[in-house]
């Protein structure tokens, strides 16, 4: 059940990179296209929202490799985005941008940083 909106959220987003990739762009993404830097606060804040919500899900695990300790929600979301920005370079109508993977890197990280922090202060609130 705690995994549903997560996988709702993928669902969309993955909907967002179809209509992309197929050049057929919605309303919201013709209006975001118009903004300056908008493509890149659209990166930061889908895939930092879906960081977020699979961090609740996964109940804030990590991965532990020797003396890493890695939020294992960050590195899926990040694989994902990743993977997904070099897929672009198949499509004509699609662009590879390193400036999309920082968007990606940085709201993934701010929002798993926001959600680990605001876990910590509502259990220690609730002692």
């Amino acid at each position: 059940m705690r995994y549903i909106p997560s996988l709702l959220f993928f669902a969309f987003i993955c909907f967002i990179i179809v209509m992309a990739d197929t050049n057929h762009k919605l309303g919201l993404m013709k209006i975001i296209e118009g903004v300056p830097l908008g493509d890149k606060v659209g990166h930061f804040m889908l895939f930092g929202f879906l960081a977020g919500l699979i961090n609740v899900a996964l109940k804030f695990r990590r991965l532990k490799i020797r003396t890493l300790d890695i939020n294992m929600a960050g590195v899926i979301v990040l694989t994902f985005a990743v993977a997904e920005e070099f897929t672009q370079l198949a499509f004509a109508t699609r662009t590879f941008e390193l400036a999309d993977m920082l968007s990606d890197v940085l709201g993934v990280w701010s929002l798993v940083f926001l959600s680990e922090w605001m876990w910590r202060r509502i259990t220690k609130e609730s002692r």
